[in-house]
């Protein structure tokens, strides 16, 4: 009987390395200061390439509320972007779904 592993430790794209154990999230190397939203924000992403997910649903299965106001989803998407994203007005990682929610998009 195989034993159930989780998600993986460890995502790689592109030049993103996000460590689950570690809580880390490292650019080229150099680590990001996130929050704690934050990271669980890009570890849940990360971990869910191409799916997209709306703002309720980002609020219940990332940080587990079942009511709030999903404003704060977009401000921590937008701090988020600015961390990982070379150009964040054009954003080829962390993409808005318009009308839907964000996915995503992995580094080419």
């Amino acid at each position: 009987m195989g034993a159930d592993v989780g998600p993986a430790l460890a995502i790689r794209d592109g030049d993103l390395t996000l460590d689950r154990r570690a809580r880390t999230l490292h650019r080229g190397g150099l680590a990001l200061n996130l929050t704690t939203r934050e990271f669980d924000l890009a570890a849940f992403l990360m971990s869910h390439p191409g799916v997209v997910v709306g703002r309720d649903e980002l609020m219940e299965r990332v940080w587990g509320w079942d009511f709030g106001d999903d404003s704060t989803v977009t401000v921590h998407v937008r701090r988020l972007r600015n961390k990982i994203e070379v150009d964040p007005a054009s954003p080829r990682r962390l993409v808005t779904v318009w009308s839907k929610g964000y996915r995503w998009g992995q580094a080419a």
